[in-house]
């Protein structure tokens, strides 16, 4: 593969008064040539006089970003036309951003708002795009849409707005054992020390936070710190901040905007707890987060009257995440986002940590997203109140109740967004800002109702078009059609080479397959750049001798495979198939009962990674393993108590609601190479088995395939260590097969074997013993 561009943005400090953005540019281009810098807006330091601005450089692979930046750090730089008599000063370069770094900055600025990441997030990353160049619309794309605004709504020709975007960064790897003891509360605690330090003695200007996650959270508390007055309570901390908030008695915070803040808790830190446990990380963090947490029970309540007091009152913005992350969980759902608060919430395409990054200034989440903030900012520093709805007695608040998908639904439509920028990414209509009291500071985000509609593709959009679906023929199905599923009457009712009747062959491998009803049937599929690769020889025109049409590549392959077996797992799989991707997580889409549907979804709006990368897969089969075995192990117990005697007990058996006999699961994981983080999924695949052994659960109760698609021998060698060797050198059940995959010349009963090996192989001990090809058979020691 061509190499593909990496980029890094760094943040360079210590810079003279009078440095330019072009010094800057031509001081690393004197340096390193080929770094190719992007110099973004230069910026004073608040208290002393000095400048510095963040730069993105652009390398081959990200080793080669990591060495340019370290040259640089500490680099003597002097500008062509400097304001001071000064010689040379030594930048200080690092890409952390921890603390405040202001990112962009208006004349005479009227506001500050602040960008605070998330738990495992990056005060620069987590709000650009993780494809091609690092767009991050705090820098790159709000600045501008808000000086062209006017500061008030009602005079458009008056002045317009001005602010100062800055983000801030806390040290929020939950991984490093070196935050094991870092609490919301310690968070809080540095995120005031932060702003006190980046704001002069005796700033008026009014303050707003965009938060993403966790970062809500921290700063609820950092207020809460910051005003709190009860008499009980230190007064070591409350004083030296509790002035950052106020300016002549004057409240200086009026609007928050919060991305995902799960202020009810998050599911996915309850699944968490037991990996963080085992990697020796910020456990605290995580039990802050889960579910119920008395910690965010008391942040919430005292928050809610910070914001709804009369002399404090701040308006607020929630939006939630519309898509699952990591498959069936959705990190902050709706009634997560919502809380006690009492306003309606905004759902913006994406996933948990997707939500935040938009890859232009068109996209539509990021113009409602950008329109709503900006408004409110107009409405709590002008005082104007025209840009609420007429009164919030026309707008019917109604509780919302919040469900996860179930695997009756598929989570998406049939019409996904495309995997395109400036592509339909949401559809909100009608959306109003409305008053939630006369006083127009506290502002609700209210939606009115809005038309489902279908996205269109750009006509200059490149991809395959679908066909619509024939019934295949005999022989290979694939020549006649290469989007549609061979259906089952195709694969299963061919004459056989030994001329038996053909419907008692149909019976003897329906009855078989049949086993499939019995499970949910889960693909993971690998979309890691190597899919655009291919294992053949690029094929030779007969009459020129140059090369002709590309060979198929591994997704090519991995597309065909599927052709072969959607259509039997949907038919015997009732509720539905999960489909889920080693990268693109953000198409993850559960319920799917159309074998169409998984090749379109293929063929349409997934394909190989564009940067390349590693092959990850320990999380993403950690998740869909650990919330299978969650709801087995919940039915376990209700059975296990449900058993135990006295009448107390049966009464309140009787009022809980029984949960749902879970169906077995079969895994299949489609790859073509062995995984980077082996341990990791050894060790999620060893305590898988572990725990349905301590269940006594049957023995084909979870069943994992990995299918290899190419002809990599090293991936070869690892999946056959992890059919063979786990069950021996752990003492565990086997729940692993491996199987390679050939496309067929023709449909025969020896094909027919292979198909049943493959979908029966994770869960049928007969199907892991038989034979397979050559491709696994050499000695792999």
């Amino acid at each position: 593969m061509a190499p593909k561009d990496s980029f890094l943005t760094l943040s360079i400090r210590n810079l003279p008064m009078g440095t330019t953005a072009q010094d800057v540019c031509d001081h690393i281009n004197r340096s390193y040539s080929n770094a190719q810098p992007t110099v973004g807006p230069i910026v004073k330091e608040p208290n002393r006089p000095r400048l510095y601005t963040t730069v993105t450089i652009r390398q081959d692979d990200s080793d080669k970003c990591k060495s340019l930046r370290n040259g640089l750090n500490a680099k003597p730089f002097i500008p062509r036309h400097p304001t001071t008599n000064v010689k040379e000063t030594e930048i200080k370069v690092n890409d952390e951003f921890l603390g405040v770094t202001t990112v962009a900055e208006h004349d005479n600025p009227q506001f500050d708002l602040y960008f605070i990441h998330g738990l495992g997030g990056h005060a620069s990353k987590s709000w650009s795009t993780d494809k091609g160049f690092p767009y991050m619309w705090p820098k790159d794309f709000l600045p501008d849409d808000v000086k062209e605004r006017p500061l008030d709504p009602n005079n458009p020709d008056g002045p317009k707005l001005a602010g100062r975007f800055s983000v801030i960064g806390y040290r929020a790897d939950w991984r490093k054992t070196w935050s094991a003891t870092t609490s919301i509360e310690k968070n809080a605690e540095n995120l005031l020390s932060a702003i006190k330090t980046d704001r002069p003695e005796g700033c008026a200007r009014p303050m707003y936070f965009a938060c993403h996650s966790l970062g809500g959270l921290i700063a609820c508390q950092a207020l809460i710190h910051a005003l709190r007055s009860d008499a009980n309570e230190s007064e070591r901390f409350q004083e030296p901040y509790q002035n950052v908030f106020y300016h002549n008695d004057q409240f200086l915070v009026k609007g928050m905007f919060f991305f995902g803040t799960p202020f009810d808790g998050s599911n996915l830190a309850n699944h968490a707890s037991t990996i963080i446990r085992f990697l020796k990380g910020n456990q605290v963090l995580i039990e802050n987060l889960k579910e119920k947490s008395s910690d965010l029970t008391n942040i919430v309540a005292k928050f809610n009257q910070i914001r709804s007091d009369e002399k404090t009152g701040i308006s607020i913005m929630i939006c939630y995440e519309k898509q699952p992350m990591y498959g069936y969980k959705f990190v902050t759902t709706p009634g997560s986002a919502m809380s006690s608060f009492r306003v309606q919430t905004l759902g913006i395409e994406g996933d948990h940590r997707t939500m935040i990054k938009f890859p232009d200034n068109h996209d539509e989440s990021y113009r409602t997203i950008s329109d709503l903030m900006i408004r409110i900012i107009q409405s709590t520093l002008s005082g104007s109140s025209s840009i609420s709805s007429p009164s919030t007695g026309s707008f019917p608040w109604s509780p919302f109740t919040p469900s996860l998908p179930t695997r009756t639904q598929t989570n998406r439509s049939t019409n996904s967004p495309p995997p395109y920028p400036g592509g339909p990414a949401a559809s909100y209509q009608n959306i109003t800002i409305h008053g939630q009291s006369s006083d127009s500071r506290s502002l609700l985000v209210g939606l009115g109702s809005s038309a489902s509609s279908s996205p269109s593709h750009p006509s200059g959009h490149q991809g395959p078009s679908i066909p619509t679906k024939t019934k295949a023929n005999t022989g290979d199905p694939w020549r006649n059609n290469p989007f549609a599923p061979v259906k089952m009457e195709d694969l299963m009712q061919q004459t056989t080479l030994d001329g038996r009747n053909q419907l008692a062959v149909a019976r003897e491998d329906n009855h078989e397959l049949a086993l499939l009803s019995q499970f949910d049937t889960v693909f993971l599929l690998d979309d890691t750049g190597s899919m655009s690769e291919s294992d053949m020889p690029n094929p030779s025109s007969p009459s020129t001798g140059h090369p002709s049409d590309s060979p198929p590549s591994r997704w090519d392959e991995l597309v065909q495979s599927l052709r072969y077996i959607v259509e039997i797992v949907c038919r015997y799989d009732r509720d539905g198939v999960d489909v889920h991707f080693f990268c693109n997580d953000s198409k993850d889409e559960l319920g799917i009962t159309d074998g169409q549907r998984i090749l379109d979804l293929l063929t349409n709006e997934v394909g190989p990674d564009e940067e390349g990368g590693g092959t990850f897969i320990g999380q993403q089969i950690w998740v869909i393993l650990s919330t299978y075995l969650e709801r087995f192990e919940e039915y376990k117990k209700h059975l296990s108590d449900r058993g135990r005697g006295g009448n107390n007990n049966r009464q309140r058996q009787q009022q809980q609601p029984r949960p749902d006999k879970p169906k077995k699961l079969n895994l299949i994981v489609i790859t073509d190479g062995a995984a980077d983080d082996k341990e990791s999924v050894e060790d999620v695949i060893v305590q898988a088995a572990k725990r349905l052994d301590a269940l006594h659960a049957s023995s084909d109760q979870v069943g994992i395939q990995f299918l290899q698609i190419g002809k990599d021998v090293n991936a070869a060698r690892w999946l056959r260590l992890l059919d063979d060797s786990l069950k021996e050198r752990y003492g565990i059940r086997d729940i692993v097969d491996t199987r390679p995959w050939d496309s067929p010349n023709e449909i025969n009963k020896s094909f027919r074997d292979r198909l049943a090996q493959i979908l029966l192989g994770g869960i049928l001990r007969s199907k892991d013993g038989e034979a397979t090809t050559d491709r696994f058979s050499p000695d792999l020691n």
